[in-house]
């Protein structure tokens, strides 16, 4: 039987109690990275150790992939390296909850890929030793992701923690897609209805209604807003109702806010109750699962994953019947709003202590910064996932039955796991066959990108910063997402609970909370 989660962070805040007061000194393990390596390793050139070794990988899978070593990336990482590997993956809320564990265990993988480190985990983990630091590794043993920091003198800023060190490497996504969160409208829809797109949340509201009511796709069981987790409504629809966030947090002005005690968000759960109580929002989004989620397909009206994945066709251009929904204003908030996204994603790969190999380790993770790996890494196998045409682009390929986008996740990590990859602008560029795209890419130009504002920079805190943050933080966003989903699913009534709600949240420490994160604001305003 499976620990309920509070339980088992229970357990993990127990281990990890035990482990930090029986750790050995954090500078005795941050030796490790200076350690020489041994003659069966290579500095240059491939393979990268003569005699093979084996390495344990922990990372986060997704629904879409088929098992890591089943992958096309790996088996020719292994051909090309010399470096075997043993998985340790997750998906989803199984992997953050074994990552955790892993750490306070003390059963740790010999490096993470995928791993989705946040700041505080990068902070945390690496001044206890139990991460290594990497930036003298990579002046020897990473020229790809060195070239990039000498070209970007603000990657070195936003990766290194306040102790002055480089605990884990980031991806580099300047996709226009990835600049910003988007939702998706049933095209189709919006013609047989003469709809046209929203421009208020109160259109948006009549346009649901329209789908639940109408059918216009004669589907019988229509669903006319759906999402694969609570979060992905936060980011697409919040904006519009004035509140740019990011995992609650927001800066306006020089002052740093909490999110979820705002009366623009307590207006926004009112919204989203409405349309749960007339089943306009899908019922089944508390509890239904990837597969669930996406199986919905065509019989949703707006979605927040990508219309080849959530409704499914051969044809790439069909997806030009799916428009991006626009920013839209309410009674809130009169300004059209987004979220931008740093094109710098961080804590994507690092090397742990448990690691006899970290400079082997590293140049095997700095291939992905290379054009050639960057192409492992997201397109895959030449000849299986995708292939070049005439005009020197590649061009995704797909096998009978399944969509590019299933074809691609077969061999190639890169879709649906946040792997370290430089997707830069000319590598879109050389996309071809797939006009479509192009134009979803000026949608976005044109409709999100210019209503686009970052909430809140890339920061490290300092240890005091990180030790108050993590202290309050796991009650704090325990009760919020608890109440929210109460909130909207009608469990509680939120104008005769809200006041009792924020003062929970109060009392259980959101003051130090937006403190610790002023803190580490001014601090990173000084530095600009």
């Amino acid at each position: 039987m499976k620990l309920k989660k509070s339980l088992l962070m229970m357990v993990i805040l127990l281990i990890a109690a035990v482990v930090i007061v029986g750790c050995s000194n954090k500078d005795d393990k941050n030796n490790a990275s200076t350690s020489e390596p041994d003659d069966n390793f290579n500095p240059t050139g491939y393979p990268i150790v003569d005699e093979p070794i084996t390495l344990e990988i922990m990372g986060k899978s997704s629904p879409v992939q088929p098992e890591w070593g089943e992958m096309g990336f790996f088996q020719e990482m292994e051909e090309k390296t010399n470096i075997k590997l043993k998985y340790r993956t997750a998906a989803a809320d199984d992997f953050t909850q074994n990552k955790q564990l892993a750490f306070a265990s003390l059963d740790l993988p010999d490096f993470f890929y995928g791993g989705e480190l946040t700041a505080s985990e990068e902070s945390d983990y690496g001044s206890q030793g139990l991460l290594i630091p990497l930036e003298d590794l990579i002046e020897e043993y990473a020229p790809n992701f060195k070239k990039l920091m000498d070209e970007n003198p603000n990657l070195a800023a936003s990766i290194t923690t306040p102790d002055g060190h480089i605990y884990a490497l980031p991806g580099i996504d300047e996709s226009v897609t990835s600049k910003t969160p988007i939702m998706w409208m049933n095209g189709p829809w919006l013609d047989e209805l003469g709809l046209d797109k929203p421009e208020t949340m109160d259109d948006f509201y009549e346009m649901l209604k329209a789908f639940k009511e109408e059918d216009p796709g004669n589907v019988g069981d229509v669903i006319p807003l759906t999402a694969n987790a609570p979060a992905d409504l936060r980011v697409g629809l919040l904006p519009n109702f004035g509140i740019v966030q990011s995992d609650g947090i927001y800066e306006e002005d020089g002052e740093v806010k909490y999110a979820w005690v705002q009366d623009e968000y307590k207006e926004y759960l009112k919204f989203l109750n409405k349309l749960y109580e007339e089943q306009l929002l899908d019922n089944e989004m508390f509890s239904h699962t990837w597969e669930q989620f996406v199986a919905k397909g065509s019989r949703t009206g707006i979605f927040s994953t990508w219309p080849i994945v959530q409704v499914g066709f051969e044809d790439p251009s069909d997806a030009l019947n799916y428009p991006v929904l626009p920013p839209m204003t309410s009674s809130t908030n009169d300004e059209k709003l987004t979220i931008l996204m740093s094109e710098i994603r961080r804590g994507r790969a690092a090397i742990t202590s448990e690691n006899e190999h970290p400079e082997a380790t590293l140049r095997w993770i700095d291939h992905a910064y290379s054009e050639e790996g960057t192409m492992l890494s997201r397109l895959g196998i030449e000849g299986k996932t995708y292939e070049w045409n005439e005009d020197n682009q590649w061009v995704l390929l797909s096998e009978d039955g399944l969509s590019t986008t299933e074809t691609n996740a077969k061999h190639a990590p890169g879709v649906g796991t946040n792997v370290p990859m430089n997707l830069t602008e000319e590598f879109f560029a050389q996309e071809g066959g797939n006009p479509a795209i192009l134009e979803i890419y000026d949608w976005v130009s044109e409709e999100l990108i210019p209503y686009a504002r970052l909430p809140y920079p890339q920061v490290y805190f300092t240890e005091d910063e990180q030790q108050k943050i993590n202290i309050v933080k796991p009650d704090i966003d325990s009760y919020f997402q608890q109440m929210e989903a109460k909130f909207i699913t009608g469990a509680e009534d939120i104008d005769a609970t809200w006041d009792e709600y924020v003062s929970t949240l109060e009392k259980q420490g959101i003051e130090d909370l937006v403190d610790a994160h002023q803190s580490a604001y001014d601090r990173w305003k000084e530095a600009q």
